[in-house]
């Protein structure tokens, strides 16, 4: 699917650079008739991908049962926690936002005392200053489960269970367990090198990858 949009997004191209000069009906219809598929297309995908029940995007949060998280907190501080500024300020430094398409979203911050973590705080007005995201960045950080960096996926699923989505070959690791807490709006996500975890994050469901 994706290589049939990639050759028609380069007939539309042919097609508009044609436009600068007279449009010949003719001469240009295989490009105006891919256009017109394409834009189809698109809108058939974006309809079936976001917006239908039963879509990929709207099924992905239900293929596993809910788990239970809301003991989770990292050194405290739990995910859709609201981090008042005046605490901000007090127990955290910011750090800039290194991905630019994030910088209107959020703010990150890391402790000032305390096991290494990193912290994402929405800016935005509808959730400002709600804690997002926390990433563990200390070996000496646990779950709430007693859950650490160098554990096995037995390890994980021993202390969280069987609920969880497998994502093998991911984009980051070999592969990713991720668990679900739906009533408290909750993603708790392990990524795994040589089945020993190197990643854990804990992530707001509504902002959390797919």
């Amino acid at each position: 699917m994706i290589i049939l949009y990639l050759v028609l997004a380069i007939l539309c191209l042919m097609v508009a650079t044609a436009f600068y000069g007279k449009f010949n009906m003719k001469k240009h219809w295989i490009g105006v008739a891919a256009l017109v598929l394409l834009a189809g297309l698109m809108a058939v995908f974006f309809r079936q991908t976001f917006f239908v029940t039963g879509s990929p995007y709207y099924e992905i949060h239900k293929q596993v049962a809910s788990t239970d998280l809301s003991s989770e907190s990292v050194e405290g501080t739990k995910v859709n926690q609201v981090l008042d500024e005046k605490t901000q300020k007090k127990d955290f430094t910011s750090k800039p936002v290194t991905d630019k398409s994030l910088a209107k979203q959020i703010k990150v911050l890391v402790p000032k005392k305390g096991k290494k973590a990193t912290y994402w705080v929405s800016i935005e007005d509808a959730d400002k200053n709600r804690v997002i995201h926390i990433e563990y960045a200390s070996d000496n950080l646990k779950t709430g489960r007693g859950v650490g960096f160098g554990d096995s996926v037995d390890q994980v699923t021993k202390a969280y269970g069987s609920a969880y989505r497998d994502l093998t070959k991911s984009d980051r690791f070999e592969q990713e367990l991720v668990y679900e807490d739906k009533d408290n709006n909750i993603e708790l996500r392990f990524g795994f090198w040589n089945d020993k975890v190197e990643m854990i994050w804990l992530t707001s469901l509504d902002k959390a990858p797919i």
